[in-house]
């Protein structure tokens, strides 16, 4: 902005307000979303006949039926070990484009544990992600569990390595627990329930559609506008047979399909671009808290996710 400009909107409020407001619309980054998805190459319960691959295969068909950027898959090493064949998930996932990103060797949580025991975990899965991801980079980490430390020395302690080993945390500032779903599916399946499927089926759209709202309403409380969100999803199999449905979801609230690179260029993503910062909010959730503001409502799963097939 000139300096001639703001002489001119100092010395008219209602002139100031309009070019605020069109100010505001320029940078604003409008409905943007970058999905993610954790626990690669192997998350939950599988249904009977189906295996990791066939999860793996379908969510990568989704993606690119759906022309999303390039998606990124955060891995646990761990599983590969446990499962050999789930290596072909991470080869398939790169050979679509995909790229992977550090969650840890194990799915540790950090506050479960000492800071040298998370540095070692997160450094193990380093050499599976260097043999996948070749000269592409993958020094994105995000935390198993969301947990980023239970205590503010823990937390600056595993910023400071994260820096150090030149990663950038992935935010979440978009989810619905798409996870709760995956074991039920399974035993409905099991179970050859068909109607109960079926409300599995209408309660996660349900979820994800009333998510959408929780969190734009946070976002404009906070900030007056739509931040750059950044969605976490996982790679199971409930949510392999619900993707399409779910990126026309999302498109039909507007939303955009960016890059996690894109959509963390956000200010709201400060902190995490560069863990040497001062750790910010870690969700709109914890910024509301900040500020004292009350959460907005969200209800409860329409269905019971744990008891449903039992």
């Amino acid at each position: 902005m000139s300096i001639s400009f703001s002489r001119i909107i100092k010395k008219s409020f209602p002139l100031a307000a309009f070019f605020g407001c069109l100010f505001c619309s320029l940078v604003s980054h409008g409905q943007e979303i970058a999905f993610t998805f954790d626990d690669l190459p192997a998350h939950s319960n599988l249904p009977p006949g189906e295996t990791r691959q066939q999860v793996g295969i379908k969510i990568i068909e989704a993606i690119k039926a759906a022309h999303l950027p390039p998606v990124y898959g955060f891995t646990n090493g761990i599983r590969v070990e446990e499962q050999p064949d789930t290596l072909q998930v991470l080869n398939a996932w790169r050979d679509a484009g995909l790229p992977l990103g550090n969650h840890s060797w194990s799915h540790m949580n950090l506050n479960q544990h000492t800071l040298e025991e998370f540095e070692a975990d997160v450094l193990k899965n380093e050499p599976l992600l260097r043999k996948e991801m070749g000269d592409a980079d993958w020094h994105w980490f995000r935390f198993p569990n969301l947990a980023e430390g239970d205590t503010p020395e823990k937390r600056a302690g595993v910023r400071s390595f994260l820096a150090q080993h030149g990663y950038k945390i992935a935010g979440v500032t978009m989810s619905f627990a798409d996870y709760n779903w995956n074991a039920p599916y399974a035993r409905c399946s099991t179970k050859g329930d068909t109607a109960a499927i079926a409300q599995l089926e209408s309660s996660y759209l349900a979820a994800a559609d009333q998510s959408i709202s929780f969190y734009r309403e946070m976002s404009k409380t906070l900030y007056g506008r739509d931040i750059s969100y950044v969605l976490l999803m996982h790679l199971g199999a409930f949510d392999a047979r619900m993707l399409p449905r779910l990126f026309e979801l999302y498109r039909s609230h507007g939303f955009k399909f960016v890059t996690i690179d894109d959509a963390q260029k956000d200010e709201f993503y400060r902190s995490d671009m560069n863990p040497a910062l001062a750790a910010g909010p870690q969700n709109l959730e914890a910024a509301m808290t900040a500020r004292h503001l009350p959460l907005p409502p969200l209800p409860a799963p329409a269905i019971s996710l744990d008891m449903i097939c039992r």
